[in-house]
């Protein structure tokens, strides 16, 4: 098997860096050193697990880039903590303007944020599939018009309940081991659940979704630019809040 062309995976992996540095930057900003390094743990460890199951126990996938730690690679840990966190930053800004007590807002932010964030990899995996970043160990029910590095067609709907999993996991964790949030607290400009963090939120998450319009516009997969609906709303609802 050919392996994934090295400038395109320094790329992917540079691009996770980053921006796992600006979350972070806005996550201390949002929620203090605390909470970042209590959400930061949970972001990484269970994408952590969820994968090296997935790769190693399962033998469902194999990523293709570098460096990896027992083949799962840094840029897709990273990739799962910053779109996890983003999401999460945007949907608690957004529930914080729902007519509803702080109570409901909590019981329906874990699951909104899963919903949300797998809307988005409904776009994002067949681009990754297309431009094989990973390959699949067979063929999958969605995206079969997509072909693996390896010739194995689609994404299995496995892939989309280990998002809804992982995702639901993280935000519960963190709501479980921190429950003095600050959702439907008064909220300084700035602070987590505030207009301002769900939009700078929102901006954190373009690097992910846009690259991935440019994908589907390309190849003419429009389909997947309405599947990932969900996402662009949520996200156009945070950059337009005041």
């Amino acid at each position: 098997m050919a392996k994934l062309d090295h400038r395109v995976s320094k790329v992917v992996t540079a691009h996770a860096i980053v921006m796992a540095g600006v979350s972070t930057v806005h996550s201390l900003r949002a929620r203090g050193l605390r909470r970042t390094l209590l959400l930061a743990t949970l972001g990484n460890a269970i994408p952590f697990v969820g994968e090296h199951l997935a790769v190693n126990v399962l033998a469902l996938l194999r990523h293709r880039t570098e460096p990896q730690l027992k083949g799962v690679p840094l840029a897709v840990v990273l990739g799962w903590y910053n779109v996890a966190y983003g999401t999460l930053a945007v949907m608690e800004s957004i529930m914080n303007r729902a007519d509803s007590n702080k109570d409901q807002r909590s019981r329906t932010l874990s699951l909104g944020t899963a919903l949300v964030a797998t809307s988005l990899d409904l776009l994002a995996d067949p681009a990754g599939l297309d431009l094989g970043l990973w390959e699949w160990s067979r063929d999958g029910a969605y995206a079969t018009e997509i072909e693996g590095p390896n010739g194995k067609h689609g994404v299995p709907v496995l892939n989309f309940v280990g998002w809804l999993g992982l995702i639901t996991s993280v935000t519960l964790g963190y709501q479980h081991l921190d429950p003095d949030d600050e959702i439907a607290r008064p909220l300084r400009s700035g602070v987590s659940g505030s207009p301002e963090a769900g939009r700078t939120a929102a901006l954190l998450l373009l690097p992910y979704y846009l690259p991935a319009v440019v994908w589907a516009l390309k190849r003419r997969r429009l389909k997947y630019l309405l599947y990932s609906t969900p996402f662009s709303v949520a996200l156009w609802t945070a950059l337009r809040s005041r």
